[in-house]
């Protein structure tokens, strides 16, 4: 209603004599309200009456240039509008909701990953600690065995027989024997190493001392002699040593279990085999030093990931793909001490995620299928709702084309479009009332027409002397007279921009301040007008040696300026280097005279410590001065040491 009641006010009277100026007319008119009733973002729609002066009809221009997003609701139907609204707003609810549920899924999945693996790497830790703990308290208890111990030194026969028994009752004990005080092999299982020295193995040394269990370890002795064949992976074992002592109380020598560490992947085997199939996880050994035991050859586990007691849960991105890793060290038992393994329980993340990931595509799928049918269902709605509007332009349209139409019929359906309805009306008799005044409005504007073109092509010719005359004062303000560069007000302007923009966004610029030697000498000896073609010169020459974006000015006398943007230390000073050796060059042919000349230059950097831009004007002035009192003929760099004590 706000876009009729404008347009209402925007139509110009004018009256026609013939059928065809009333027709052309209402043309005008009725298509700018078929372009509103079409269009959805009304405040920009605007239609605008313009009285030509060769013709009495309205000129009406529609709409105004629009943005695309504006421009492709103007391609779409309201009906169309509402359904795909309707459409974005669904699958916008549908992607929300299923962020949602994607992330309390993944955390809920998470969350019961965690116990599962901490709860799966206790089991493993506690079935390998119990385990060590039965070996261990067995080598104890055999070493301890009474009827024994007058046995141990004088009949090895027998203690084979007790060491075989055992080893037949449990085959992971990969080799059992009992070693005198002085390292040698009294009896063993199957004979092996008996006779042999065993005085160096660490089981051994330690055995003499205390009850020892000695980690996971590469066989060394009996390699040779447990494997069948030599492509068999080598034997590693745990070793389990007791002291034993005879009757009477002194050692009689060393008990020593070698248990081969296939028994632990066994351990291992029997903890995963209820594990999900669906979703595996892996069980690690892992030592001390973090080196894996059981497990991929590969495989790694940060030493300060490790804990003594307890457990942590982290994710593990070291062996590629990120796995949810939970790490319980093995405490020992009873009398065992343990040997400070760590169990790693492993899952792939992807693998976790895998249900949460299915049920955000099932709410997706739900979700689209509810947007389906909500934007059908809006569609079918909205057209409904849009059918008068359709009816009330295909009518608009009609007038002018037919003499017989000339208004159009009440639409109902809601409020708002009986009101449109009402104000189409009244504005189409209105339409036909201005026709009566349009001759006497054309006479009118064809005259103001002519006298505003008379004076306004006065006025053009005097504005464009004055610009004229303002374009040739503007340069004679900012330009010297002698080189035709910028003067110091002109060049301050952009200094202090240069200064805003690094103050601001923290971008570079140097100053270079240059100075012509000896320029006195010069003056004195060939005179002024020599030494002012010097001046153009090196004003020539610094200006076609610098970038479009820097800008060159005279100071005054034969001092110059050069802002340059963008530009740090090392830039600055090779550029310095560069138009000094030109001018070093140059030759200069005045009044019968040729003259070579030198120039010194200061360079400084804009820093933080500047407080303003003169002290970085004055920091270059400061290593011109050092560079004139240096020889000259030289570039000199102020740094930002200098700097702290210019400001």
């Amino acid at each position: 209603m706000l876009l009729i009641d404008s347009l209402l006010v925007k139509v110009q009277t004018v009256r026609g004599n013939t059928e065809t100026k009333r027709s052309a007319l209402w043309r005008g008119h009725l298509a700018c309200l078929v372009n509103i009733l079409f269009s959805i973002t009304v405040n920009e729609n605007k239609c605008i009456s313009y009285y030509s002066s060769k013709t009495s009809v309205s000129q009406v221009l529609v709409p105004m240039p629009l943005l695309s997003f504006q421009s492709l609701r103007d391609r779409l139907t309201i009906r169309s509008q509402v359904a795909l609204l309707t459409a974005i707003t669904c699958i916008a609810a549908v992607g929300i909701a299923a962020a949602g549920a994607a992330v309390l899924a993944r955390q809920s999945a998470v969350a019961s990953a965690n116990q599962e693996l901490q709860a799966l790497a206790r089991n493993m830790a506690d079935r390998l600690d119990q385990h060590m703990f039965e070996r261990y308290r067995e080598i104890k208890n055999i070493a301890g065995l009474g009827p024994l111990q007058e046995t141990w030194s004088s009949d090895p026969d027998a203690v084979r027989v007790v060491l075989q028994r055992l080893q037949a009752s449990l085959p992971e004990y990969a080799w059992l024997g009992f070693a005198s005080p002085d390292g040698t092999v009294r009896a063993a299982t199957k004979g092996m190493l008996e006779g042999a020295s065993v005085a160096a193995r660490p089981w051994f040394i330690n055995g003499l001392k205390q009850p020892t269990v000695e980690d996971v370890h590469d066989a060394k002795l009996l390699d040779k002699l447990l494997r069948v064949s030599p492509d068999d992976a080598p034997f590693r074992f745990v070793d389990v040593a007791m002291p034993v002592k005879n009757r009477q109380g002194a050692l009689a020598g060393v008990l020593g279990a070698h248990m081969s560490w296939t028994w632990a992947d066994d351990v291992r085997q029997t903890v995963l085999a209820n594990e999900d199939a669906t979703a595996p996880a892996d069980l690690w050994v892992v030592a001390r030093d973090g080196s894996v035991l059981i497990g991929p050859p590969s495989g790694k586990v940060e030493p300060a990931r490790l804990v003594e007691k307890g457990g942590t849960v982290f994710i593990d991105t070291s062996h590629g793909s990120a796995t949810l890793t939970a790490l319980v060290t093995t405490r020992g038992s009873g009398d065992y001490p343990g040997l400070g393994w760590t169990v790693a329980a492993r899952k792939p993340v992807n693998v976790i995620y895998a249900t949460a990931n299915r049920l955000v595509i099932q709410i997706l799928l739900v979700g689209f299928i509810v947007a389906g049918a909500a934007s059908y269902l809006a569609w079918v709605l909205s057209g409904a709702v849009t059918k008068p509007l359709q009816n009330l332009a295909e009518r608009l349209d009609l007038i002018g084309r037919k003499a017989n139409i000339t208004s159009v019929e009440r639409e109902h359906g809601s409020l708002d479009i009986l009101q449109l309805s009402a104000a189409v009306r009244s504005l189409l008799r209105r339409v036909g009332l201005a026709e009566a005044s349009q001759q006497d409005a054309n006479s009118t504007i064809k005259a103001l027409q002519r006298e505003v073109e008379a004076q306004k092509k006065n006025a053009d010719e005097k504005m464009l002397r004055f610009g004229q005359d303002l374009h040739t004062l503007q340069i004679l303000a900012d330009t010297d007279g002698l080189t035709g560069l910028l003067n110091r007000r002109a060049f301050l302007p952009f200094a202090e921009d240069a200064w805003n923009y690094f103050k601001r966004y923290n971008r570079e610029f140097s100053i270079l301040m240059f100075d012509i030697d000896h320029f006195k000498k010069i003056n004195d000896t060939f005179g002024h007008s020599a030494g002012d073609e010097v001046i153009r010169t090196m004003g020539q020459i610094i200006s076609a040696g610098i970038r479009t974006t820097d800008k060159v000015a005279r100071f005054g006398g034969e001092e110059f300026v050069v802002l340059l943007r963008e530009t740090d230390e090392a830039a600055a000073v090779l550029l310095a280097n560069r138009l000094r050796e030109k001018i070093a060059k140059a030759v200069v042919e005045t009044g019968g005279h040729t003259i070579t000349f030198t120039t010194s230059v200061g360079c400084a950097l804009a820093t933080r410590l500047a407080r303003d831009l003169e002290d970085v004007i004055h920091a270059a002035d400061k290593a011109l001065y050092a560079a004139k009192t240096s020889g000259r003929n030289r570039v000199e760099l102020h740094r930002s040491s200098d700097n702290r004590q210019a400001a």
